[in-house]
C-alpha cells in the first residue's frame, strides 16, 4: 500500500472527526452500522443491475459513495489506503477530467465524465468496504452467482422459444436461415444480446470462484451447484450470439486453467490425488464445450465468421467504425474529444463514412484513447498491469489453506480483467454500468485481500 504524507493528513482529519462525533454514533442505529448499509446498497446496486434502466443503478451506487463518505468520518478507525494500481486510475481520472474541461462540447462531455465519476468513486467505497469486511466477500460471491444463473436461464427460455430478434448483427448472407442463432438478450436493459454475453463474462469468475472455495472447505453439494451454474452461464453465453463474449469466455476459461494449475502444483505439489481428480476436471470442462461446439453447428458458424472480416456486414461495418475512430484519435491524440458518448456522436458525424453511424468506438482501449487521449490509454493500461502483476505475484508462493482461499479470490478478479478486456477489445459493452459495477466490485475484493496480507506482514 501507497504511503504519504498528504494521505497521513487526511486520515488524521477523519480521526478527528470520528473522536467527535463518537457519542453521536453511539446513540444512532443507523450510524453505528453504516457498514451494514454500505453492504446493502452495494448488494442492490449489482441485484438492480438485473432489471433496472442505467439511472437507477447509477442512483444506488451513489448511496455507496454518500454512506461510504459519511462513514470516514463518523466510524471510528476508518482510513483511505490506496495501492500503487490506484495511484495509476487516480491518474487516469485526472486526466479524463481535464479532457472534459478541454473539450469542444463541454457540457455533454460533463454528463459522460459524470459517469466515470461514480464508477471510480464507487470502485474506492468497495474497496474501502472490503478492506475491514473481507468475511462478506462469500456474499457478494453468492449474490452475483445468482443473478448469472438468473440472467441465463431466461437466456435458455429465450433461445428454445425463439425469443424476438432485438438485434440484426448476423449476416444471413453466408448462412443459411436454419443456422442462424435466436440471440437471447436477458433482462438487461437496454435489451441487448451483447450486453448479456459482456456481463456474464464479467461475472463467470465469480461463479468459479465461489465454486473453487466450496471445493476448498469440502463443501461438495455448493461445489456442485456453482459448476452446474457455472455450465448454465457458458451455455447462455453462446445462445447470447456475441462474439466478443465467445472470445472473453474462451480466454476466462484458458487462463483459469493456467492459474488454478499453478495453485495446485504450489500449494498441494505433494499430493497427486489432488492433481489426478484436477486433469480430470479439466478434461471435463474442455470435453463438455467441445460437445456443445459439436452439437450446435450454428455457434461453430458464428465464432467462424469472426475470420470472415469483410466478408460479414457486422465485422465490415466495425471496421469502417475503427477507421474512422482512429482518424478522430490522430486529430486529438493529446487529451481526446472529451469523455461520454453523447460527445463522440457529435464528433463522431464530422468523421464517419456515409451509412455507419456508430454509438461508440467498438473497441475499449480506442474508445479511451479517443475521449481522453493516448496518456490517459497509458494510465488505464499501467492500472490493469500493476494491477495483473501484483495479483501473478500474489498466486506464486506456497501457503495455508485460508492462503488458497485468498488466492482464489485474487483469481477471479485476475479473471474478470481478462474476460472483460478480452470482449472490450472488439466492444464497449465495457462502459455499461452492468458490467462496471461487476468489473470493479471483483477488483476491489482482491484489492482486499492485499491489503490484509500486507497489515499481516507489518505485523
Amino acid at each position: 500500500m501507497i504511503e504519504s504524507s498528504f494521505l497521513d493528513l487526511k486520515n488524521k482529519i477523519y480521526e478527528f472527526c470520528q473522536q467527535k462525533s463518537e457519542g453521536l454514533v453511539k446513540n444512532s442505529c443507523i450510524l453505528s452500522h453504516i457498514d451494514d448499509f454500505v453492504m446493502l446498497f452495494m448488494g442492490l446496486t449489482l441485484a438492480g443491475s438485473a432489471f433496472l434502466p442505467s439511472e437507477k443503478i447509477g442512483v444506488l451506487a451513489i448511496g455507496v459513495i454518500l454512506l461510504t463518505i459519511a462513514k470516514m468520518f463518523l466510524k471510528k478507525g476508518a482510513c483511505v489506503r490506496i495501492s500503487p494500481w490506484d495511484c495509476a486510475l487516480l491518474v487516469y481520472f485526472s486526466i479524463c477530467l481535464i479532457s472534459t474541461f478541454n473539450s469542444e462540447l463541454v457540457a455533454q462531455s460533463i454528463h459522460g465524465f459524470l459517469k466515470t465519476v461514480i464508477y471510480i468513486f464507487y470502485y474506492f467505497s468497495a474497496v474501502n468496504y472490503f478492506q475491514t469486511n473481507t468475511n462478506k466477500i462469500k456474499y457478494f460471491f453468492l449474490l452475483i452467482g445468482l443473478m448469472c444463473g438468473f440472467e441465463s436461464i431466461v437466456a435458455i427460455i429465450q433461445n428454445l422459444g425463439g425469443v424476438e430478434q432485438i438485434s440484426t448483427w448476423q449476416d444471413s448472407n453466408y448462412v443459411n436461415p436454419e443456422d442462424t442463432i435466436s440471440r437471447a438478450y436477458g433482462t438487461l436493459l437496454p435489451l441487448n444480446p451483447n450486453l448479456l454475453g459482456g456481463y456474464l463474462v464479467a461475472g463467470l469468475p465469480c461463479v468459479i470462484a465461489a465454486g473453487m472455495i466450496c471445493l476448498l472447505r469440502k463443501n461438495y453439494k455448493t461445489f456442485s451447484l456453482s459448476f452446474i451454474t457455472f455450465f448454465v452461464c457458458a451455455v447462455a453465453v453462446f445462445f447470447t450470439g456475441s462474439r466478443g463474449a465467445y472470445l472473453g469466455m474462451g480466454m476466462t476459461i484458458f487462463v483459469f486453467i493456467l492459474l488454478f494449475t499453478k495453485i495446485i502444483y504450489t500449494d498441494f505439489s505433494a499430493s497427486e490425488k489432488v492433481k489426478k481428480y484436477w486433469k480430470s476436471f479439466v478434461c471435463a470442462i474442455i470435453g463438455f464445450i467441445g460437445v456443445l461446439l459439436i452439437s450446435t453447428p450454428q455457434i461453430i458458424k458464428r465464432l467462424l465468421s469472426i475470420f470472415i472480416l469483410r466478408g460479414d456486414s457486422s465485422t465490415s461495418f466495425r471496421m469502417n467504425v475503427y477507421n474512422s475512430s482512429w482518424q478522430m484519435f490522430l486529430d486529438n491524440w493529446i487529451l481526446g474529444i472529451g469523455t461520454g458518448n453523447q460527445t463522440f456522436r457529435e464528433i463522431y458525424g464530422l468523421y464517419m463514412l456515409t451509412g455507419f453511424d456508430a454509438l461508440s468506438t467498438y473497441s475499449v482501449p480506442l474508445e479511451i484513447a479517443v475521449e481522453a487521449g493516448i496518456f490517459a490509454l497509458i494510465a488505464y493500461a499501467v492500472f490493469i498491469g500493476l494491477f495483473l502483476y501484483n495479483a501473478f505475484k500474489f498466486i506464486t508462493f506456497k501457503t495455508s489453506l485460508d492462503g488458497v482461499v485468498e488466492k482464489v479470490v485474487v483469481c477471479s478478479a485476475i479473471l474478470t480483467v481478462i474476460g472483460v478486456m478480452t470482449h472490450g477489445l472488439f466492444d464497449t459493452i465495457y462502459f455499461r454500468p452492468q458490467v462496471q459495477f461487476l468489473f470493479w466490485t471483483t477488483i476491489a475484493m482482491a484489492s482486499s485481500v492485499f491489503f490484509k496480507n500486507n497489515c499481516e506482514q507489518k505485523e
